[in-house]
């Protein structure tokens, strides 16, 4: 499956490399968590696509979350391939300064909150740790007591 982003580039693929949860003490109260993703490393390689060859670029990630206190931390690391527009501009921006340009690096980095929530989420459940967004809940509401005045 492609995600076309934008009209500058073509996601091809989600990997996950490395898995590393670790829960440390349990209490759900008062706790505050720190979800970033992390772009660690761009590289261009290419693909094969019948006779001929595409060129694509690999951005290997880390998506960590922590708890405070520390009663968990979760971090997933894996690459997204993609093809943007211009490869040569990604790779060049990587290489000058370790970003990406402004734009792919926003629909990376939003790509990658979309599509590891969930998951992270799903690993919350399974590993009792807190999610690591707020939950809409609902609540009960009392009814106010109107006083009868005699």
């Amino acid at each position: 499956m492609f995600l076309l982003i934008k009209e500058y580039m073509t996601i091809l693929g989600l990997n996950y490399t490395k898995l590393n949860i670790e829960t440390k003490q349990i209490s759900h109260r008062g706790i505050s968590i720190n979800t970033t993703p992390k772009i660690l490393n761009v590289t261009k390689t290419q693909i094969q696509a019948g006779k001929n060859q595409i060129p694509i670029v690999v951005i290997d990630f880390s998506f960590t979350s922590q708890f405070n206190p520390k009663i968990a931390n979760l971090v997933i690391n894996g690459n997204i391939v993609f093809q943007p527009k211009d490869e040569s501009k990604t790779i060049d921006s990587w290489k000058k300064t370790n970003k990406l340009p402004r734009e792919e690096e926003v629909e990376i980095i939003n790509y990658l909150f979309v599509k590891i929530t969930p998951f992270a989420l799903f690993l919350s459940e399974i590993f009792r740790i807190p999610p690591i967004i707020a939950l809409p809940k609902i609540e009960l509401k009392q009814e106010k007591k109107e006083e009868v005045k005699k």
